[in-house]
């Protein structure tokens, strides 16, 4: 492997977001999952599924095959299979060969997505997926959500979303007028697996689009508490508070899903999530527009990093400064799970 080559630095026990469960409705969906293609469906009792996307008589992709009932045929020579991955009929032959079982995954549906584990799959009843505290039962929230392809490693996408200090050069317009610079962060909080950073902002004068969702006068001054969590590293969430004078607090949950499809691309699940004006369609869609424009320009920005990082001649190291600090503890916990899994590999 040569140096500008991207080396695969995803831990794989771990559970990630194979899509939203609404995508997973009716037929078969194809996903690459850490670089591995996965047969996506849904048994005849809604039961989420997830396999290997291979006939293993000749690698013919399962998801341009059919449906039979539970089971799925080929589309090549029509071989079926169980939704344990093992080959049950062979139309050509009265039984199949013995023993012959596709890779299945374990999968959970929670929270309105697809959560699936690709790692040692005895390990996956270890870990539940994980949760968003502040949605709880969802009651009171209103979620709108959008799926994209950034051509970037994951590990960019939680170290940038982990440092927000770059608002002033890519979302100039997401500042309230009268900050000029981002206080340092309040604390940086590190369990055995998330890190969460929190800052506050001193009182200020609403901002366009912040006036615009609330409905308050331009005029109105208020904090902003801000808080960002490297959940596990397939979750990321964002939690902005604005907390106006005289006026209830409103609140946003940015949550997004991280699952590499390969070392240098990432599918990303965003979910916005609010608990105010809950019946304005229009602030639904004031907020997807503005933030549907933020994550183009997060991406375009990272995959600029990782394809200046993969023509670079020879390798080199990058300089830290403070504002960091959250995402290099979130890549030590990565590396951490990593050397986890090798571990387990050499004593296996």
């Amino acid at each position: 492997m040569s140096h500008n080559e991207i080396r695969p630095n995803y831990p794989r026990n771990c559970w990630y977001v194979a899509a939203l469960a609404d995508q997973i409705a009716d037929g078969l969906h194809a996903r690459r999952l850490l670089g591995v293609p996965v047969l996506l469906y849904r048994t005849a009792d809604g039961i989420p599924v997830a396999m290997q996307d291979r006939c293993a008589h000749r690698a013919h992709p399962l998801s341009d095959g059919r449906l039979d009932g539970d089971l799925v045929r080929c589309g090549y020579h029509g071989l079926a299979y169980a939704p344990d991955g093992c080959l049950v009929d062979v139309p050509s032959q009265d039984s199949p060969p013995r023993g012959v079982q596709l890779r299945s995954y374990p999968v959970i549906e929670q929270d309105g997505f697809i959560w699936i584990w690709p790692g040692e799959p005895g390990a996956a009843t270890l870990r539940n997926p994980p949760r968003i505290p502040w949605l709880g039962d969802g009651a009171g929230w209103t979620s709108t959500h959008e799926t994209l392809r950034v051509e970037a490693n994951y590990l960019l996408l939680h170290e940038h979303y982990l440092d927000l200090t770059s608002v002033f050069t890519l979302h100039p317009e997401a500042v309230p007028p009268d900050i000029d610079v981002l206080p340092p962060l309040d604390e940086v909080e590190v369990s055995e697996r998330s890190v969460t950073y929190f800052r506050k902002t001193p009182p200020s004068r609403l901002a366009g689009w912040e006036v615009q969702i609330t409905g308050l006068p331009a005029e109105t001054r208020g904090l902003r508490r801000e808080e960002g969590t490297f959940v596990s590293p397939a979750l990321h969430v964002q939690r902005y508070v604005i907390e106006p004078e005289g006026a209830r607090p409103a609140q946003l949950l940015r949550i997004q899903a991280f699952t590499p499809e390969s070392p240098g691309v990432t599918a990303v699940v965003l979910q916005m999530s609010r608990d105010f004006a809950a019946a304005d369609p229009a602030v639904s869609a004031f907020l997807s527009e503005m933030f549907h424009d933020w994550a183009l320009r997060d991406a375009g920005t990272l995959e600029t990093v990782q394809r200046c990082r993969s023509e670079e001649h020879r390798p080199r190291r990058d300089i830290n400064i403070k504002a960091d600090r959250a995402a290099l503890r979130a890549r030590s916990i990565v590396h951490d799970m990593l050397a986890e899994e090798i571990r387990g590999l050499v004593s296996g």
